[in-house]
């Protein structure tokens, strides 16, 4: 696995990257739910990368853990979690270690010093190299997913940047950098622009197949809708100040295996 979290200079917005450059599909090695890695840590702050298909908080199912609950087996006491993911999201996360640094990590979310960029892997191939999604989220007044968000005009200011970084035979990979950071964002962005993630079982080919998945998990015929059994959502990189000492941080995670598998197999179809 390839990670990084070294000092770096802040810029006010992630460079774009150059027209040749595309995603690394190495394969890298996906933690467990029982092996955390850890990229940056000190008496302030961690930072990690969680694996797809582990919850950040309480599980909902007996018998599963959850982020928090292993960063207390790490010796966290309290965990105070900067930013969260999805259960399926991988990728980077940032824990505060004590009250002190939460308040000062805080402050730099609300002035949206905290910069993140996202890999995902969307169905269809982008006609735009490059764009904004300016659309409004809010959740959903009925329909059979009652978590499910959608564009509504009433809803919350929502901005996500993009750009694609490899085309592959009806898919794209594609680079995601959330202005703001509403529930789902980056996955309902997508699904209205009409290029829904790979995996995604609210927002992809139909929400009936997370009902499915409740009921029966993940089945065969399952698979074959989703072609993989997660979404295809990977915080890869993180760029924040350091809670005492105010020194820059950046960090960042390769693509998991799925992904990167994913990818590679996808390539060979040319």
């Amino acid at each position: 696995m390839q990670v990084s979290c070294a000092p770096a200079v802040l810029p006010a917005h992630f460079p774009s990257p150059p027209a040749s450059v595309a995603a690394n599909i190495q394969p890298t090695v996906m933690a467990t739910t029982l092996d955390l890695v850890i990229l940056f840590e000190d008496d302030d702050v961690l930072v990690l990368n969680k694996p797809g298909g582990l919850v950040c908080h309480s599980a909902s199912r007996p018998g599963q853990t959850s982020l928090v609950v292993q960063l207390r087996d790490h010796g966290v006491t309290t965990p105070r979690l900067v930013n969260r993911l999805d259960r399926e999201t991988s990728g980077l996360v940032i824990v505060a270690k004590n009250e002190r640094a939460c308040k000062n990590l805080g402050k730099q979310v609300l002035r949206r010093e905290i910069k993140k960029e996202y890999r995902a892997i969307c169905w269809g191939e982008f006609k735009e190299p490059a764009g904004m999604i300016d659309q409004p989220i809010a959740v959903t007044s009925g329909g059979p997913v009652y978590t499910k968000r959608v564009i509504d005009p009433a809803g919350k200011p929502s901005v996500t940047e993009f750009f694609v970084a490899k085309q592959l035979p009806g898919f794209t990979v594609v680079g995601l950098r959330p202005q703001t950071g509403r529930a789902h964002q980056l996955r309902v962005h997508l699904a209205w622009l009409g290029y829904p993630i790979v995996g995604d079982k609210i927002y992809g080919p139909d929400e009936r197949l997370y009902l499915e998945f409740i009921a029966q998990g993940m089945t065969p015929a399952l698979l074959a809708k989703l072609l993989l059994p997660r979404h295809a959502l990977h915080a890869s990189a993180v760029r924040f100040r350091h809670p005492d000492t105010q020194v820059p941080l950046m960090c960042q995670a390769d693509l998991p295996v799925d992904m990167a598998q994913f990818i590679e197999e996808k390539s060979r179809c040319c």
